[in-house]
């Protein structure tokens, strides 16, 4: 028996998801989708960095809503410290949800960071302003 085959066999073992679950999976995640409600924030549409391997990937720039000239930069690589440690015998959906949480608090950081370094530059520069609100999903 070659490892081929033993690979072969396992695969073969593995439960198989049917049509008719993967289309109740994926309606369930678009009514979920459907069913959040918009918030409100003071961060504007972000411009997205190049691709690596240019200098400038991972640069994300939050411009000035009024158009100032000032943006805010967050370089993504570099924030992302903490390690990612899974546990050996963790299923799918337990990795996925360790995944989804970490992503949640690493977003909540950055938009504090992000919404403080806005409220600074209004304070600073557009004295009397506050700083635009838009709806995001």
């Amino acid at each position: 028996m070659t490892a081929d085959t033993d690979i072969d066999e396992l695969l073969a073992r593995l439960p198989q998801t049917s049509t008719r679950e993967v289309f109740a999976q994926i309606e369930a995640a678009r009514r979920a989708d459907e069913a959040r409600t918009p918030h409100r924030t003071i961060i504007p549409e972000p411009l997205l960095p190049p691709l690596w391997p240019d200098p400038g990937s991972g640069i994300v720039r939050f411009p000035c809503a009024l158009g100032c000239g000032w943006s805010h930069e967050e370089d993504t690589y570099a924030t992302d410290e903490d390690p990612i440690s899974v546990p050996l015998r963790a299923s799918s959906e337990e990795i996925g949800r360790m995944f989804a949480e970490r992503a949640e608090r690493r977003g909540a950081v950055v938009r504090e960071r992000v919404e403080l370094a806005i409220r600074d530059h209004f304070a600073a520069a557009h004295e009397g302003r506050n700083p635009p609100e838009r709806e995001v999903w």
